[in-house]
């Protein structure tokens, strides 16, 4: 995982030099390289808690004195009438969900928000999607955000019971099996669990009222799927390597203060 230097030192009161704090990190055992202030971390299965800026800057607290508070929404959220079937809670006993619309134009991105693509060199995609990818980094837990407004009926967490067709938000088209993990609405698969959304549901410019899920998977219910399907998936890398399965209402508030940062809702 790829880590900068300069996101890292936001939660850190002192402001040790790059060799400091990696002097830090090789004795806390966080193997790593550096490049252009950027380091590129080698965490051990058994720590999947570090993988994010949150998770890393708990660890060496040992070290430094640092401030682990995001500033979060503090107002009160509305209880969303979601129809929701979780037919294997064995395999995500944890789950919520979360309905945001915007109203309005969608600021520029806010120094913390940008940097992160421009530092990382990674594409935008939409502002939900971005916002999304930005809280798993940030804080380590994935979350996925479909466009609510495409969504027609229940929606069912289930294993899939027949081999299937799936086209994935990135537009790849995967034959699923029947041991698979999926998310469906009216029969129509909108999710591989864990992986990677469906084009169907996705979130896209013009997305104006989204639905977030926020879950946790069971790490075995999620290991090797995404290699057996050839797709690249950071969501997959934390959840296989076990997340926080009590920080939903952490992670959602965050959500949503970054949201409320760039636009009305």
């Amino acid at each position: 995982m790829k880590i900068v230097y300069q996101h890292l030192l936001r939660f850190l009161k002192e402001k040790p030099s790059i060799e400091n704090l990696s002097d830090k990190l090789f004795q806390l055992g966080h193997e790593h390289e550096i490049e252009n202030f950027i380091f590129d971390m080698e965490f051990t299965p058994n720590r999947g808690d570090c993988l994010s800026l949150l998770g890393l800057a708990r660890d060496l607290n040992v070290f430094y004195d640092t401030d682990l508070d995001l500033k979060q929404y503090k107002e009160e959220i509305p209880l969303l009438g979601l129809s929701f079937i979780n037919q294997e809670s064995s395999k995500c006993p944890e789950i919520s969900f979360l309905n945001i619309e915007i109203n309005g134009k969608i600021s520029k991105y806010k120094d913390y928000l940008n940097d992160y693509f421009i530092d990382l060199k990674l594409n935008k995609n939409n502002f939900f999607t971005d916002v999304s990818n930005y809280v798993a980094y940030e804080m380590g837990q994935p979350t996925h955000s479909y466009d609510f407004s495409l969504i027609d009926g229940d929606i069912v967490l289930k294993n899939n019971i027949n081999h299937s067709k799936f086209k994935t938000l990135l537009g790849k088209n995967i034959d699923l099996n029947d041991s698979d993990l999926v998310f469906t609405s009216n029969g129509e698969i909108i999710n591989l669990a864990g992986i990677v959304g469906g084009e169907s549901s996705a979130c896209s410019k013009n997305t104006t009222n989204a639905l977030v899920e926020c879950a946790y998977f069971k790490p075995e219910s999620i290991i090797g799927k995404a290699i057996k399907y050839d797709l690249h998936s950071d969501a997959s890398h934390k959840f296989e390597r076990g997340v926080d399965p009590i920080c939903h209402k952490a992670v959602l508030r965050r959500f949503i203060q970054i949201v409320s940062e760039h636009v009305e809702i």
